[in-house]
């Protein structure tokens, strides 16, 4: 299921207040990043664009928004909260603009669109997934849950 950036915006105030308009834009682009590397869907329809400052989005209006009420939704920004609220908006536009998706959307001629695969090749690449320090399963983990369930007929 994808949601509007207005709604992500709308879960990320819920669980951590006070964030800068800049602080959300960047933490959007780990979102949208590792939902899409996670669950092979964006977690939001809107655009991410590539900027001197880290990234934007060019709609993130919160009227209209729904609030969202998909499990794996939540799961995915509370995650991406937890793993980066705490870091500064300088060093998540560090992090941002080291990326490869950040850096082909900038190469000249090329527009300044962070194109949806670039993400999630990036989110899905060994560095990310395999990471010892991160509690969450890696993929050769992920894989023997799988083989584990489709054995007992379960998707």
């Amino acid at each position: 299921m994808t949601t509007s950036a207005g709604s992500v915006i709308i879960a990320m105030d819920a669980r951590r207040p006070g964030l800068s308009t800049a602080k959300k834009h960047l933490l959007m682009f780990f979102a949208q990043g590792h939902h899409l590397a996670w669950a092979d869907e964006p977690l939001f329809a809107e655009a991410l664009y590539a900027t001197e400052n880290g990234v934007t989005l060019h709609d993130m209006d919160t009227a209209d928004a729904v609030p969202i009420d998909d499990e794996a939704l939540h799961a995915t920004i509370t995650d991406v909260i937890v793993r980066y609220s705490a870091l500064s908006p300088a060093d998540l536009r560090t992090l941002v603009q080291a990326s490869l998706p950040w850096q082909l959307a900038q190469k000249p001629g090329g527009g300044t669109r962070i194109e949806r695969a670039w993400l999630t090749d990036w989110f899905r690449r060994p560095d990310e997934t395999d990471d010892p320090d991160d509690e969450r399963p890696d993929r050769a983990e992920r894989a023997e849950a799988e083989a584990y369930l489709a054995a007992r007929g379960r998707p």
